[in-house]
């Protein structure tokens, strides 16, 4: 059913113990979400298991704010506890186990702020308006009068940094705003975190980024700026595929540009497969409903989508769904 915060909040109540998930593939506010829900939920009397679904190793870029109490496989009691699933906007994006899971737990309460959610909890806290899940988390605490400890701060901050790429998106309201200024007076240190999340990156991220810049095209009359990355350009400048982040937002800030596309080849696909990321220069163009074409989904300014095929395949879906909006 569709529920409020307070009808979290009862949930948890009534399960003292409880596994927190996030997506597989975890951005900012994934695990930010995970980390700042979950460890402030043991300090306030549950009995937490931490759950970071998916084979991939969990991105460098966010292991600051700590992994060592992170399971990557669901607990083996997971039919005792209530399942909390962060950031997911179906039971797919749990990982092959996801459904397997969400059967054995005792009840799932599922918060999100994906406009395309599929309401898979017992519970669904689900506020596409919020601009990131770590938002949710706030309000969830509050409502149960858990304090905000400044570690625990610090990983909400992370989520509504990146999820508002930086304030910079349209999504940066004045809720975000107020919650990250109370944040930042429960100890927060803005600069620090915009230098481990942006700043110390390994020269192999600019050389992958050389990579994208340099074979990007505009198409639609300069509407869509697309590029693509592949397995060799990994192998070729030492890079990982979360060394791919960012690059994007170039595309984006280009004069004219109303929507950016980047397909890359994750290794686990052989490159056969492309893992495409979207991202709107325009409030009026929903790329998610781009994303949704293409069997993804996401969020109105950012979305993503993977595909069977070349780059060229995963950037013309692209080009006829911008075309034909």
């Amino acid at each position: 059913m569709s529920g409020t915060t307070a009808d979290a909040a009862a949930l948890l109540r009534e399960h003292p113990r409880i596994v927190v998930a996030c997506h597989e593939g975890p951005d900012g506010d994934a695990l930010g979400s995970l980390v700042g829900a979950g460890r402030a939920l043991a300090r306030g009397g549950w009995d937490v298991a931490l759950w970071a679904p998916g084979d991939a190793a969990l991105p460098d870029d966010y292991a600051w704010l700590g992994y060592d109490d992170v399971q990557r496989d669901p607990p083996g009691d997971v039919g005792e506890r209530l399942l909390v699933a962060l950031d997911c906007g179906s039971v797919e994006r749990l990982g092959a186990t996801g459904p397997e899971v969400v059967q054995a737990a005792v009840a799932t309460l599922n918060v999100d702020h994906h406009g395309d959610n599929t309401g898979f909890g017992r519970v669904n806290v689900v506020d596409p308006q919020a601009a990131s899940t770590t938002i949710l988390v706030h309000r969830l605490l509050a409502a149960l009068d858990v304090p905000v400890d400044l570690d625990t701060a610090v990983a909400l901050y992370v989520g509504i940094v990146t999820d508002t790429g930086r304030f910079m998106y349209a999504n940066a309201d004045a809720e975000a705003h107020r919650v990250a200024a109370e944040l930042i007076e429960r100890g927060v240190e803005v600069d620090e975190v915009f230098r481990r999340l942006y700043e110390g990156r390994p020269p192999a991220r600019a050389l992958l980024l050389g990579r994208a810049l340099s074979r990007f095209e505009l198409r639609l009359g300069g509407r869509l700026a697309a590029t693509w990355l592949t397995i060799a350009d990994l192998d070729e400048t030492g890079a990982d595929e979360a060394d791919s982040e960012g690059a994007i937002d170039h595309l984006r800030a280009l004069r004219g540009v109303e929507v950016a596309a980047l397909a890359r080849e994750p290794r686990a696909g052989g490159g056969r497969v492309q893992k495409v990321s979207l991202r709107s220069a325009d409030p009026g163009i929903d790329v998610s409903r781009i994303a949704r074409a293409g069997g993804g989904g996401g969020h109105p300014m950012a979305a993503g989508f993977s595909l069977e095929g070349s780059a060229a395949d995963a950037i013309a879906l692209v080009e006829r769904e911008l075309g034909g909006a």
